[in-house]
């Protein structure tokens, strides 16, 4: 269990890529609906993609998640 995750709000985000581009680890994937989502079990929480989202889609949660 991680204590942070980022989360990609989809009312903000337009898709941009911005994020997707920056993510070393490939955690920023596109959906099948061309929504873009940060799948929990690659991202290691550094933080890039919400630094590189110039519309801040990118929120970050806190708490225990399973």
């Amino acid at each position: 269990m991680r204590p942070v995750r980022y989360e990609i709000d989809r009312r903000i985000c337009r898709r941009c890529g911005s994020c997707q581009r920056v993510c070393s680890r490939g955690a920023v994937l596109e959906t099948a609906d061309r929504r873009l989502v940060i799948d929990r079990k690659l991202c290691d929480g550094c933080g890039a993609c919400r630094d590189a989202c110039k519309l801040r889609a990118i929120v970050k949660r806190k708490g225990l998640f399973s």
